[in-house]
């Protein structure tokens, strides 16, 4: 068992629907700690992402229609 395949059955050509989505969390977990950059640039983008969806929800979009 080494640390770039730690798994197997990654190896095979056909691997079931589970064995497949831990292959490619691996791949991704592996990604992740080789690039941090890439990862920290994502995090930051979704997190001013949701505080500009917040801010959408406290601004009033009624201050123009006045009858």
């Amino acid at each position: 068992m080494d640390k770039e395949n730690p798994f197997p059955f990654c190896d095979n050509k056909t691997k079931t629907i589970k064995e497949n989505i831990i292959c490619e969390q691996h791949k991704m977990h592996n990604a992740m700690t080789d690039n941090a950059l890439s990862f920290i640039l994502f995090y930051v983008f979704t997190v001013l992402f949701i505080a500009f969806l917040f801010q959408l929800t406290k601004k009033n979009f009624n201050k123009g229609k006045k009858k």
